[in-house]
């Protein structure tokens, strides 16, 4: 997979090749958390940062007004996207919106105040089951339009970013599918 992947990045640093292997290694969660991004911060230039930790998303990232709170799941067998882990990312979107005081951590705060339209997005290994009537779950609770995408995709997509050929804003309505994200 990393060497069909590989033939496809141009422009892109190949150290992210390593987002393959973390994405299958559940035993390497967090480093895949922190690495997925850096993808988006220090490869794109997009701004955001690593969070994780209890209570909070794994990362957020986001430029201009567009932003998106991100949950990586590593998985050798691939990710279904259960309903305890909706939940938790309806939790993340109602604290994000409400941005009170019921989690004392504040992560929304690290968002820049120009955003005006959120998202979310999980990136796993790859996605089998019920992952898309989940996903449209999320969107009927919330209101956000998000998606998911396997590391081979996200790493197709940063491509495109970082060459050029798919600009920011455009990058936002592609994360926006309520679906699975492919890149061809």
């Amino acid at each position: 997979l990393k060497d069909l992947v590989r033939k496809k990045l141009h422009t892109l640093n190949h150290r992210y090749l390593v987002l393959i292997d973390l994405s299958y290694d559940s035993d390497a969660s967090r480093e895949f958390e922190i690495e997925t991004i850096s993808l988006f911060t220090d490869e794109l230039n997009y701004q955001g940062l690593h969070l994780g930790g209890t209570r909070r998303p794994d990362g957020i990232f986001f430029k201009d007004t567009n932003g998106v709170i991100v949950d990586t799941k590593a998985y050798s067998e691939g990710y279904n996207l259960p309903i305890p882990q909706a939940d938790e990312m309806i939790r993340y979107i109602e604290e994000n919106k409400n941005r009170g005081t019921l989690n004392p951590n504040f992560w929304w705060e690290h968002f820049d105040n120009r955003i005006n339209s959120f998202s979310f997005l999980f990136v796993s290994s790859e996605f089998r089951g019920h992952f898309r009537e989940n996903i449209q779950y999320i969107k009927d609770r919330t209101n956000y339009n998000g998606g998911v995408i396997s590391a081979k995709n996200l790493l197709l997509f940063a491509e495109k970013v970082h060459s050029g050929e798919l600009n920011y804003t455009d990058s936002f309505d592609k994360l926006r599918c309520n679906d699975e994200i492919i890149i061809a």
